[in-house]
This record gives C-alpha cells, sequence and structure tokens, in this order.
C-alpha cells in the first residue's frame, strides 16, 4: 500500500520518520479522517505514554542511585526546590488530589518547569506513590 511505500522511500525528513509510533487505515479524510485516527490509536498512544514516564522515572530513580543532589521528592520538599526555579522535570503521581496537582501546576508554569503526571498502573508508578506521590529531577545539584 501507499502508506508503506511512502514510509519505505524515505520521502519523510528522518526526524519527522522517528515520530511515527504507528500506520492505521482510515475511512475519512480531513477532521472526520483525524477524529478516526485518534479513536483507532488509543492502544498505541496509551503504550506511548506509558513507555515515556517509565523512561523519566528510571532516569529519576537511576539519579536517585547515583547522584542524590539532582533529585528531590516528598511534597514539602519539591515544592521548596519549585519556588527556588530549580526543577527541570517534576513528578506528580496521577493518585495526588486535584487540587494538590493544580496548585503544583500552577507554581511550575511560572517557573517553566516540565510536569509529568505519573500513572500508577505501572511499578515505577507505584514506586512514586509509595515515595510520597511528588518528585523531582533537578535543573542543578544541590
Amino acid at each position: 500500500p501507499t502508506k508503506y511505500d511512502f514510509l519505505n522511500y524515505e520521502y519523510l525528513n528522518n526526524d519527522l520518520a522517528k515520530k511515527i509510533i504507528g500506520i492505521k487505515d482510515l475511512s475519512y479524510t480531513e477532521e472526520f479522517g483525524l477524529q478516526e485516527l485518534v479513536d483507532r490509536s488509543q492502544d498505541i498512544l496509551a503504550a506511548e505514554e506509558l513507555a515515556s514516564e517509565k523512561k523519566i522515572m528510571n532516569t529519576f530513580f537511576e539519579l536517585l542511585k547515583t547522584k542524590q543532589g539532582m533529585v528531590s521528592y516528598g511534597e514539602n520538599e519539591v515544592l521548596r526546590v519549585l519556588k527556588m526555579g530549580a526543577i527541570d522535570t517534576l513528578l506528580l503521581s496521577e493518585a495526588l488530589p486535584d487540587k494538590t496537582i493544580e496548585d503544583f501546576e500552577e507554581e511550575a508554569k511560572k517557573l517553566n518547569t516540565t510536569v509529568m503526571i505519573i500513572s500508577t498502573d505501572t511499578r515505577e508508578g507505584a514506586q512514586l506513590k509509595e515515595m510520597g506521590m511528588v518528585a523531582a529531577i533537578l535543573r542543578y545539584e544541590m
């Protein structure tokens, strides 16, 4: 099919081609086609999101083992370093109350901090929940 030829003959820029996470057959074009694509791709999108969460959590745990000064965890401690502008990536468990997540997100937005909501469905997410549900990877060692 044409969709495979399009990919195999390298019509796409290499950086763009790396971002393709799946190929789906569609019945529609334009806006309806995009909606159909999203609907049919829920499995791929969910897997991609979980993989991304696992990767960032593994980075956090690796830094916790090797460079403890580059991470922070626990709600009060993370809030303290967040207000200092020291956080690169803020990791929030989905088990936190919505109000707490919103408060952290507001503060993070002021400081250009990336926020990731981590699912408790993975081993890494369960570990975050056990560690106080809030963690951070810092911009610099403290």
